[in-house]
């Protein structure tokens, strides 16, 4: 599995903002509570707190491996965040991914294949049989091309990722 990108930036209480995972505003059911349900699947993992309005913020809160993390989305992400600073880099991996799979599906198995070229991108493609292909490509230009074609030789869906494995595009089905 290729390791997630961690970040180090220190709150003012002393906890570690250590990662973000792309929010999708406007989804159905509403991406907390996708978070929220993801948290006892997440072996050994306890909510500990959850706030939301409903509307346009969250606060998820949990204890796993006696540490204690929070979740909450920011600027169009979902930020993760641990009390203790000091915390394995291995737990932070653990959790990112362990979301990153709940909340991008397709992100956490375009990141499963392996790590891409600075500037690539990769079209994950669910054939029309069940099964999954992918290819790599240097330009944007040629995956969306790719993943377009693909969209539209029949009932699949193709989904564009950048480096930093972030959905960029989806083909179209013409």
């Amino acid at each position: 599995m290729t390791r997630q990108r961690l970040i180090d930036v220190r709150m003012h209480d002393g906890s570690r903002h250590f990662g973000g995972l792309p929010e999708h505003a406007g989804t159905e059911p509403a991406e907390w509570h996708v978070l929220e349900a993801a948290v006892p699947a997440l072996a050994g993992a306890k909510l500990t707190s959850f706030v939301t309005d409903h509307v346009t913020e969250a606060w998820i809160d949990f204890e796993w491996r006696d540490q204690r993390f929070a979740i909450n989305n920011q600027l169009g992400e979902w930020w993760f965040f641990v009390h203790d600073p000091t915390c394995p880099d291995e737990l932070l991996e653990a959790v990112l991914a362990h979301f990153e799979g709940a909340l991008c599906p397709r992100s956490a198995q375009a990141r499963s294949l392996g790590a891409l070229a600075h500037g690539s991108f990769r079209v994950v493609v669910d054939e029309a049989d069940g099964r999954t292909s992918f290819k790599d490509f240097a330009t944007l230009e040629q995956a969306v091309s790719y993943a377009g074609d693909a969209a539209s030789e029949s009932d699949v869906h193709a989904f564009v990722f950048d480096g930093g494995f972030r959905l960029v595009a989806r083909g179209k089905h013409y």
